[in-house]
């Protein structure tokens, strides 16, 4: 049977990416809480592992700066790049012990792939991509890749580079690739002089960059699977404040070129139409256990990488009653019709409004107050023992009638770090 939507595997897949590892097939009775379709599947397949932020992210933290890193195949030794602003990138790098140091040219892109923000390498003809880490708190950046095999059970995530991004050239690395640090034109940083990446960066704690602006737009688990063992790399209250912490703003599924709303009402994801799509509407949707969640095309395994990023972008909908929170004036709304034509609305916290007649006061009577919540891209309004019921309009609708001039967010719209 083909899958239709991207899939996840589960907490218990854990155990099943360890069996599948040794191309073993996982016990009985966990099969019985993994989907058939996802049951004969390899672990990196089952499990996506997602880049902690954007492309543009990286870009912007990457370009014009000097990653300093050990490599995989050198534990504890310092390396560098530095990554000019067309990409071209300059590596000095040491492979052994034995002090020298070696020097390489190469192309860097840093693309979106189908799990986010790859680092794409070209060097001597061949091309290289792994996906993009970055821990603010630390200044951290690694790089993990998925480490190629014949057997696809056999295949596991590695951490290939680990380190930190910089706006100098160490010193040690600087007298080792003394070319490379003048044509990058980068100063040079004096405190540190060890090969050994550690005490590199004890040497000058306060060289590494962190909090870099805009890395607050990541979401729960996407801290790399490498560096997890596979395992859970959040909890179900993470996923579960992140989404409530998204009320009305527009998230990403980057790797479909996607971009979403959270609705929290009825706990709803609007797919915003582009390409001459039409906005579709979803329910979000819950395993009775709780360790599925189904949103749109996306059934996602709590506790694993989170697959929506945030924008930091507000929908212009949820703009709008920000706006009728904000300043709560009455307002004449036209889609009441004309039993109301003569009243107007004043807009409460907590989904409630209250009506007024023309000149502000309080029209008398329980069955005058009201409730109000967005859903399926409609504002919709219910006063109290209407027979009439909810009424409701479209958000682009209701911004013509107010004359309101919402931000509209596009696929080129930059990502709001402020």
């Amino acid at each position: 049977m083909k899958i239709a939507r991207s899939l996840f595997c589960l907490t218990a897949g854990v155990l099943l990416a360890s069996c599948a590892a040794h191309g073993q097939q996982p016990p009985r009775e966990f099969l019985r809480t993994v989907p058939p379709e996802l049951s004969g599947l390899p672990y990196w397949k089952a499990f996506r592992n997602h880049s902690s932020h954007s492309e543009r992210f990286f870009r912007n933290l990457v370009f014009g700066r000097v990653f300093v890193h050990e490599h995989s195949a050198a534990p504890g030794i310092a390396s560098a790049e530095f990554v000019r602003d067309d990409g071209r990138v300059f590596r000095c790098f040491r492979k052994n012990d034995n002090g020298k140091y070696a020097l390489s040219w190469a192309k860097l892109d840093i693309e979106t792939h189908s799990t986010g923000a790859a680092r794409t390498i070209t060097y001597q003809g061949q091309i290289y991509r792994y996906l993009l880490f970055y821990e603010p708190r630390l200044g951290k950046l690694r790089v993990e890749s998925l480490v190629a095999h014949e057997n696809p059970h056999k295949r596991k995530f590695e951490t290939r580079l680990s380190g930190w991004v910089q706006d100098s050239w160490p010193r040690v690395l600087a007298d080792a690739c003394p070319d490379f640090a003048t044509l990058s034109g980068m100063r040079i940083n004096e405190k540190q002089t060890s090969p050994k990446i550690d005490e590199l960066r004890r040497q000058d704690p306060d060289a590494p960059i962190l909090n870099f602006p805009g890395s607050h737009l990541t979401a729960p688990g996407r801290t790399g699977l490498a560096s997890s063992g596979v395992k859970p790399t959040t909890t179900a209250n993470e996923v579960n404040a992140f989404l409530a912490a998204q009320e009305g703003n527009i998230v990403k599924w980057v790797s479909a070129g996607y971009t979403y709303v959270r609705n929290g009402d009825r706990e709803e994801f609007w797919r915003k139409g582009g390409w001459n799509l039409p906005d579709k509407y979803y329910d979000v949707t819950r395993s009775a256990d709780g360790k599925w969640l189904t949103i749109g095309e996306i059934t996602y395994p709590m506790g694993y990488p989170f697959p929506y990023l945030p924008t930091g972008h507000r929908h212009p909908a949820f703009q709008l009653t920000d706006q009728f929170l904000a300043r709560p004036f009455p307002r004449s709304l036209p889609h009441m019709g004309e039993a109301y034509a003569d009243k107007r609305f004043v807009f409460h916290s907590e989904g409630k409004f209250s009506v007024v007649d023309r000149n502000g006061d309080l029209v008398e009577g329980p069955h005058f107050d009201g409730v109000w919540r967005w859903t399926k891209g409609h504002l919709e309004m219910t006063v109290r023992d209407d027979p009439a019921g909810p009424r409701s309009v479209g958000w682009r609708e209701l911004v013509i009638d107010l004359d309101f001039e919402p931000t509209v967010w596009t696929q080129s719209t930059p990502d709001r770090i402020d």
